[in-house]
């Protein structure tokens, strides 16, 4: 009896341990379903808007801000100006990308958009591209509560963090 119950508990913990293994994968398929039945709503369930918006926008000032050190623009007595009217475009720019049709549209390339693709998702996918194969992902775990989720080969992706004991939410997007 003793031996049937260590036996039950072992393979409880094992199921537990796979399901947990197992969680961000679940989740892929759930937003690559949703994506599918181009349902935003249900893609939207598994982001984390503000976080992720916070992410879009420091990477996009920091590669602004090095494209200013690095040409004439640091000398020019009106980068100031400049800087000050880059960042609400900056701001813009992530508001129209951090929508659910924009993160939809992220996550069915497989990296960050521009803003005319967000534009475009809006419209819906040219008859063309219905047909397109499905992009090979790799799940790299960066601990207990994070995945890095990107298209094999690149180095753009997307950060996914653990809500709850098996669910994740997108928190932030890694661009090239």
């Amino acid at each position: 009896m003793n031996k049937k119950i260590t036996g039950a508990a072992i393979a409880v913990a094992i199921a537990a341990a796979a399901l947990l293994y197992a969680s961000p994968y679940i989740t892929l398929h759930q937003i690559h379903s949703a994506i599918e039945r181009k349902d935003a709503a249900a893609v939207a369930e598994h982001v984390d808007f503000p976080a992720l918006r916070e992410s879009l926008k420091a990477q996009v000032l920091v590669k602004m801000e090095s494209e200013m050190d690095r040409t004439a623009m640091k000398d020019n007595p009106f980068a100031g100006l400049g800087q000050m009217l880059a960042r609400g475009l900056v701001d813009q720019f992530t508001d129209a990308l951090v929508s659910p049709e924009g993160v939809m549209l992220m996550l069915e390339n497989g990296k960050p958009g521009k803003p005319a693709d967000v534009a475009a998702a809006g419209i819906g996918i040219p008859s063309g591209e219905v047909d397109k194969p499905r992009k090979k992902l790799s799940v790299d775990y960066q601990g207990w509560s994070k995945v890095f989720v990107h298209v094999k080969g690149e180095s753009g992706g997307f950060v996914f963090r653990r809500d709850g004991l098996i669910g994740w939410k997108l928190v932030a997007a890694k661009m090239d």
